[in-house]
């Protein structure tokens, strides 16, 4: 029996990013049509959702002299909008096997003040951590500050204390672990080097006890392989809802065969609805539609 759901999603994906990234994938390396989905999760995973946020600054940034900045203003207000704004962000944003390391090991996402029509521009780099409702604004600084990573989470933890935004390590009293800044950037710019942290960070906290982070923050980095050939490091998420997806639409082509004997569908996807909708080609088709799984995590509804 053809797989005809899965060529179907794949090509949907190929679409998608033409029409989202402008990105030809058939011309990125070790080309394969079941590579759209990653290709097109990857891109997704380092930006930022436009939807509308409170902005909350820490004490730092509201004692400092960006609290009064003109851009940085301007650019607060974007975020209580929902604006996108992704066009801040470093311009490898478009490369989708470019490894956010400060991202996905802290959890703490980065953006630069200013923008051209190529993207974030200029030294200054907007620190912080979103969530569904907010943004925790940490501190503003230049590229050297995305390997200090202590400092940061050190910033958010004495903040806000009583909030869930870091899982860290059960321990009592004090650590004795040690953060180097040098070995993270060398970690994080060299993707031979570049692994799943046990302890990403250790930071002060707000009773001036040195903690350290549980685990990665954001996810966990695999190196994937597709029909045999190397892709390279990816974020574990995205295999997940790949692997997930994958799984799903091969059980349901089979339910879909078995009831009426399909050996021809196409598949569409409503992304308003969060439905498929399949359409099966007898001698007089037949549409059916079908919930996108919220159960566990797919491609299809991954943002």
């Amino acid at each position: 029996m053809e797989k005809t759901l899965q060529s179907g999603w794949f090509d949907i994906f190929r679409k998608k990013l033409i029409a989202e990234f402008y990105l030809d994938v058939r011309k990125v390396k070790n080309y394969q049509p079941d590579i759209s989905p990653i290709v097109y999760c990857c891109l997704q995973h380092r930006r930022v959702t436009p939807k509308p946020r409170n902005v909350i600054l820490s004490k730092k940034l509201q004692e400092s002299s960006w609290a009064t900045n003109t851009e940085w203003m301007s650019l607060q207000e974007s975020i209580k909008k929902g604006d996108d704004i992704n066009g801040y962000m470093s311009k490898n944003i478009n490369d989708w096997q470019a490894i956010d390391y400060l991202l996905y090991t802290c959890n703490i996402s980065h953006f630069h003040l200013y923008k051209n029509k190529k993207g974030g521009v200029r030294e200054s780099l907007v620190f912080g951590v979103f969530t569904k409702e907010f943004f925790y604004a940490l501190d503003i600084g230049d590229h050297n500050d995305l390997y200090k990573a202590d400092y940061l989470v050190s910033i958010a933890s004495s903040n806000w204390p009583d909030l869930d935004i870091f899982r860290v390590k059960e321990v009592a009293g004090k650590t004795e672990a040690e953060f180097n800044p040098k070995e993270f950037k060398r970690t994080a710019n060299d993707p031979n080097l570049q692994y799943n942290m046990i302890a990403p960070t250790c930071f002060i906290d707000h009773n001036g006890q040195r903690k350290e982070l549980d685990n990665h923050q954001n996810t966990a980095l695999i190196s994937f392989e597709l029909n045999g050939i190397k892709i390279g490091k990816i974020p574990f998420k995205v295999y997940c809802a790949y692997i997930n997806e994958i799984k799903y639409l091969e059980e349901l082509d089979v339910r879909l065969y078995e009831r009426y004997g399909a050996k021809k569908m196409s598949l569409e996807i409503d992304a308003k609805k969060k439905n498929y909708s399949v359409e099966i080609h007898l001698q007089r088709s037949k549409k059916l539609n079908y919930k996108i799984p919220k159960t566990f995590i797919t491609c299809s509804l991954y943002y």
